[in-house]
C-alpha cells in the first residue's frame, strides 16, 4: 500500500489529536465522513497506525521512566526469545526495542523509587546475569514529545512537554479505568467508557475534564509502524558540556521534520533525541548542522538505529 496525500493528511491530524472525531477531520482534509473512517480503518489494517495513545504526566503519578540499556554476549535464539518475552510481558514495561548500536536492546520502566527499580533488576539479573556484557541506567527527569511532520510538512509544531514535578495522585478506581482505557485507544468513544463502567456519559466526560485539570492525562496522539514508512528509527544520545544548552537543543528540534522525542536524563549522556530518517546521509547532514550550530556545547554523541519495538504503552501503572 503507497500512501497518497489525503492518507498523510489524516494521520497528521491524527497525530495532532487522535481521539478527534471522523466528521472533525473530514472537514479539514476536505474529504467525506465515509472516506476518512474508511482510510483510518485501512491504515491500521495495514499496519501503518499501531495504536492511538493517551500520553500521560507519569511523574504526577509519583512514578518516574527508567531507560534502560543492555549489551548481552553468548546468547542464542532460545534465550534472546526468553529476554525479549520477560521484557516485554513486565507488567511496569513502557516501551522496549531492539537496537543496532553499541547496545542490543533498551526499555523503559516506570517505577515508583529505585527501590522499585531494583525489585526488576534483581530479577532480570537472576534469570539472565550470565548474559550480560553491559549495562546502562538513565533517569528521564523530563519527557518532550513533537509532533510527527516527517511525512506531511506544514507549519504546525505541537510540543508536548511532561513536567519532572513528582506528585502523589488523587485518583479513585473510575478515574484509574478511565486512563487506563484512554492510554490503550484514544479513540475510544465516551459512551464505550460510559458503558465499560457502568456509570453515565456526563461522569465520564467530568472526570476526563478533571484528569486533564490534573494533568494527569496528556495528549491524544498515534503510535505508527517506522517500518511501513520506510524510515530507519534513530535514537542519538548527547552529552553536553553543561545543562544550560540542554533547552536550546529541545527547541531546535521541537521544529525540525524528522525529531519525534526528546528526554533529558540523568546518566552517562545528559539528552536523547529521537529521529526518523531515509538514510545515513540524511542523518549524516542533520549532525551535521546542528554540530555546526551547537559546536561549543556538544562534547561527544552515541547514535543507534532502532530495529524493531516490541511494546509502546504509556500506562503500564497499577493501583
Amino acid at each position: 500500500m503507497e500512501l497518497d496525500l489525503l492518507d498523510k493528511k489524516i494521520l497528521y491530524e491524527l497525530d495532532l489529536d487522535s481521539r478527534t472525531p471522523a466528521i472533525r477531520i473530514a472537514k479539514k482534509v476536505k474529504a467525506s465522513k465515509e472516506t476518512v473512517i474508511f482510510r483510518i480503518n485501512r491504515l491500521v489494517k495495514n499496519g501503518f497506525i499501531k495504536g492511538f495513545i493517551t500520553t500521560l504526566f507519569t511523574s504526577h503519578l509519583n512514578r518516574f521512566y527508567y531507560k534502560l540499556f543492555y549489551k548481552f554476549t553468548k546468547t542464542n535464539p532460545e534465550i534472546d526469545k526468553k529476554i525479549i518475552n520477560f521484557v516485554r510481558d513486565y507488567e511496569k514495561t513502557a516501551w522496549f526495542g531492539s537496537f543496532e548500536g553499541s547496545y542490543d536492546i533498551a526499555f523503559l520502566i516506570l517505577a515508583e523509587s529505585v527501590y522499585d527499580l531494583d525489585d526488576f533488576l534483581s530479577e532480570f539479573r537472576n534469570l539472565f546475569g550470565d548474559y550480560i556484557l553491559e549495562q546502562e541506567i538513565h533517569t528521564m527527569t523530563s519527557v518532550h514529545r513533537f509532533n510527527l511532520k516527517f511525512f506531511y510538512q506544514t507549519k504546525r509544531t505541537i510540543h508536548s512537554k511532561y513536567p519532572k514535578i513528582l506528585k502523589e495522585p488523587k485518583i479513585d478506581k473510575i478515574d484509574y479505568e478511565i486512563i487506563k482505557g484512554l492510554a490503550n485507544n484514544s479513540r475510544i468513544t465516551i459512551l464505550e467508557l460510559a458503558k465499560r463502567l457502568r456509570i453515565d456519559s456526563g461522569t465520564v466526560i467530568y472526570r476526563i475534564k478533571k484528569l486533564k485539570q490534573k494533568e494527569i492525562l496528556g495528549t491524544h496522539i498515534l503510535a505508527i509502524n517506522f517500518d511501513k514508512f520506510k524510515v530507519q528509527h534513530i535514537q542519538i544520545n548527547f552529552k553536553l558540556r553543561n545543562n544550560k544548552s540542554i533547552d536550546k537543543i529541545i527547541e531546535y528540534f521541537s521544529h525540525h521534520k524528522n525529531a519525534t522525542f526528546a528526554t533529558i536524563t540523568l546518566g552517562k549522556y545528559d539528552l536523547a533525541v529521537e529521529l526518523v530518517v531515509n538514510d545515513n546521509q540524511e542523518l549524516r547532514q542533520i549532525l551535521d548542522k546542528l554540530k555546526e550550530r551547537y559546536s561549543n556545547e556538544i562534547l561527544d554523541h552515541d547514535t543507534f538505529l532502532i530495529i524493531k519495538e516490541y511494546k509502546v504503552t504509556w500506562f503500564p501503572y497499577h493501583m
